[in-house]
């Protein structure tokens, strides 16, 4: 909650009291204006504001917060109630001992005055109070949005930090096997792996990349598991060049081919189909044919949640998911760079 210090807030004293006077002055006086009439006033309504914003300031301080407000209220009506009647009575009293104006509680006037006495309060306390809750509700807000945030920023972290520890055990089984059976192979399969980890620790920290980087690390990722699974994978990738400026959640491409692979068998006789293009020029499609392993599959928590969390912090748009009884189709929205600097 803002500190609040009485010494602030100048202005509507400054403009309010002089206004509120004379507003008085054309209202409760039928004679004609006098400017003497309109100084006793302003005298009394300047006593009666700055008296009524020091109880304001006082009881703020004392009781902040919404979860304050009633007793704030209460006790700030009380005392300004006391003041007001207080102020009111040695003004009339003042004025008639210097022969200025007759007494209203000695003529029976008084309810005249107490009438306008609460009516400058009742001005007075509400554009002090709404102010006052205008001011709290736009600091909790900051401080919502603030939190909101530092919460998603910190799941993002999280997030890209989640890549599958077993690729890299599978990787290095798949090098122990090819060192001795093809060392060739092994070489270019050394390469693309040490391009692979290459990526993820220059990019893992960056929240997005251009599609055309994206694309290139997720070629060698294709050569390893081709490497892994030969024929029984068939990837395809259709992105025209104009396209490549897009940007993407690093790591994506490689998360939705990995979960692709984790859920669905794939052999010579039923190869795992993926394909890989844009639609519309704003979206990014992954469809892979369908052949669900039998049983419950197990995760490490990366995968399609991991991307749906990360474009929830990205992007407005959402990560769309189509399955049908042949295909499974994942629609990832490609970024421009205003629009990722309007969300950051």
């Amino acid at each position: 909650m803002p500190r609040f210090s009485p010494f602030r807030e100048p202005w509507p004293r400054i403009i309010g009291i002089p206004l509120v006077a004379l507003l008085l002055t054309l209202l409760f006086h039928d004679e004609p204006f006098a400017w003497s009439t309109y100084g006793i006033g302003l005298i009394i309504t300047a006593l009666i504001w700055q008296g009524s914003f020091w109880i304001i300031s006082g009881y703020r301080i004392q009781y902040p917060g919404f979860q304050h407000t009633t007793r704030r209220i209460v006790l700030t009506v009380l005392s300004m109630s006391i003041y007001i009647v207080a102020i009111d009575f040695l003004a009339c009293t003042a004025l008639d001992a210097l022969g200025l104006q007759e007494n209203a509680y000695t003529s029976g006037q008084w309810r005249g005055n107490l009438i306008k006495s609460f009516g400058i309060t009742a001005i007075i306390g509400t554009i002090y109070e709404a102010g006052y809750f205008f001011t709290m509700w736009k600091h909790q807000a900051i401080e919502a949005e603030a939190l909101k945030s530092r919460q998603l920023r910190t799941e993002l972290d999280m997030l890209k930090n989640q890549v599958s520890p077993h690729f890299l055990f599978n990787s290095l089984n798949t090098l122990v096997t090819l060192i001795h059976e093809d060392p060739k192979l092994a070489e270019r399969f050394t390469k693309d792996l040490s391009h692979v980890y290459r990526y993820i620790l220059q990019h893992k920290e960056k929240e997005v990349v251009d599609l055309g980087t994206e694309l290139d690390f997720t070629q060698a990722y294709i050569n390893l598991m081709k490497v892994r699974f030969a024929d029984s994978l068939r990837i395809s990738v259709n992105v025209a060049q104009e396209h490549r400026q897009l940007l993407i959640a690093p790591l994506t491409l490689q998360l939705l081919l990995e979960n692709a692979l984790k859920h669905n068998v794939a052999s010579t006789a039923a190869p795992l189909q993926v394909d890989i293009h844009v639609e519309n020029g704003r979206t990014l499609a992954v469809r892979n044919s369908l052949h669900r392993k039998q049983g419950t599959v197990e995760g490490t928590g990366t995968g399609l949640s991991n991307v749906r969390q990360r474009y929830a912090y990205l992007s407005e748009r959402p990560v769309d998911v189509i399955e049908t009884r042949e295909h499974f189709l994942v629609a990832l929205p490609l970024l421009q760079l205003a629009e990722h600097e309007a969300r950051v």
